[in-house]
């Protein structure tokens, strides 16, 4: 599978769904881009007897995307286009393929039943679940020799049997993890240009049971708000924290608020500075993307509300209860949702993993990212599980926090 790293988590999603048919697959979502790799890929391309290609935007701009199919097209390997962003014709390079009989996935849609069975055409199929091909790097600066890839047994992808960390051994209570099984989520569509709308699969995860409160954020403030380590994921993150004196201001008090005043680019930080601070391996502490975080509100019944599909404005901070200001983190245990998840609707707006206006998590640049989930100021119509807005990573609100997940990291890497 050729894919830009922009397009990574749906190219993971098609190589689980092709595994589970009962394919062997060839993905590069363990390893990172380097002239060693490149000669691993070439090695896959030589060997595969299907290519399919990712075409967005993205990866049209993509100088390893762009090799991978000049490569696949010299060697003349049968080619399985799939349109996941933007369109053919209006395309600088996908245009290459307006002609071809490609598959239009956009809105992250798993490819038809008929390129399933064209590839089963091509390439062996099994009764029983498929194989990750795994690649070993060359022993030498000569390309590797064409022939059968190793195979080895697929390495476990969702992070539902992992051991989760133990929070409470680096922050103060209250704190815990919510698991979250593999399901579908479907998002609105968004006004105003947000990330598109529509069905997507995802992967199991935790989520944190709270947002995140004023003495855990005071943590990484006393331990890690200043290590510029934590701060290099982008070079907006680093120019942020030498730029910013406020870092302990917050806009509630109390060990079991909810911190607020908080950037995106703070949250991001605290993320990679816990994740070390937990000493983890294979897993990492992150964002939620919203679709994940919708997924931890809603279950599997597109419920309004994380309790059901009627407002009580019993179980929550908005504006109908009158308060007016945050509250503690546990102060509404009706708002619990399916997965047993407090405080996701009102109180405070929690910062999402991905860029508003694309399908981007990158962590590099200065765009507006998705908010979900309301405050105290914010009526029932917006407290919904679905309402999707977005603020500039830059921003600080007196009503704006945010909770953090935890997901399989087989790279290492943010």
């Amino acid at each position: 599978i050729s894919y830009s790293r922009k397009n990574s988590d749906y190219a993971r999603l098609l190589a689980d769904r092709l595994l589970g048919l009962g394919f062997d697959v060839w993905i590069d979502d363990r390893i990172d881009y380097g002239e060693d790799w490149w000669r691993a890929i070439v090695r896959a391309i030589k060997s595969c007897s299907a290519f399919v290609v990712l075409m967005s935007p993205d990866s049209g701009e993509s100088r390893w995307v762009q090799r991978e199919v000049t490569l696949a097209d010299e060697l003349r390997k049968p080619t399985f286009p799939l349109l996941l962003e933007g369109d053919l014709i209006s395309s600088d390079y996908w245009a290459i393929f307006v002609r071809s009989q490609y598959a239009d996935v956009r809105g992250a849609k798993m490819p038809p039943e008929e390129f399933f069975n064209s590839v089963s055409q091509l390439t062996p199929r099994r009764a029983t679940p498929g194989r990750e091909v795994a690649l070993g790097m060359p022993a030498t600066d000569q390309l590797p020799p064409t022939g059968p890839l190793p195979v080895t047994e697929r390495l476990p992808e969702a992070p539902t049997k992992f051991v989760l960390p133990n929070v409470l051994s680096v922050l103060p209570e209250p704190f815990g993890w919510c698991e979250i099984p593999a399901g579908s989520v479907t998002l609105e569509e968004a006004p105003g240009g947000g990330t598109r709308g529509g069905k997507f699969q995802i992967p199991a995860f935790a989520i944190s049971k709270y947002p995140v409160t004023n003495a855990q954020y005071d943590r990484f403030l006393d331990e890690g708000y200043g290590n510029p380590r934590w701060w290099d994921y982008s070079p907006e993150g680093e120019q942020w924290r030498r730029g910013v004196l406020r870092s302990k201001e917050s806009g509630t008090t109390g060990d079991a608020m909810p911190r607020t005043k908080v950037a995106w680019y703070d949250a991001v930080a605290f993320c990679r500075w816990l994740s070390e601070a937990l000493q983890l391996t294979g897993i990492k502490v992150t964002l939620p993307t919203e679709q994940q975080w919708q997924r931890a509100a809603q279950g599997d019944d597109n419920r309004n509300y994380p309790w059901g599909n009627q407002f009580d404005k019993g179980r929550c901070n908005t504006e109908e209860g009158g308060v007016g200001k945050p509250t503690p983190v546990i102060r509404y245990p009706g708002s619990a949702s399916p997965y047993n998840v407090w405080d996701m609707v009102g109180n405070v707006w929690e910062w999402c993993l991905n860029e508003w206006g694309t399908d981007s998590t990158a962590l590099k640049g200065a765009k507006a990212r998705a908010v979900r989930g309301g405050s105290c100021n914010s009526d029932f119509k917006t407290a919904r599980n679905g309402m999707r807005d977005a603020d500039f990573p830059d921003a600080r609100s007196g009503t704006l926090g945010f909770r953090i997940i935890c997901i399989a990291d087989w790279t290492g890497k943010e």
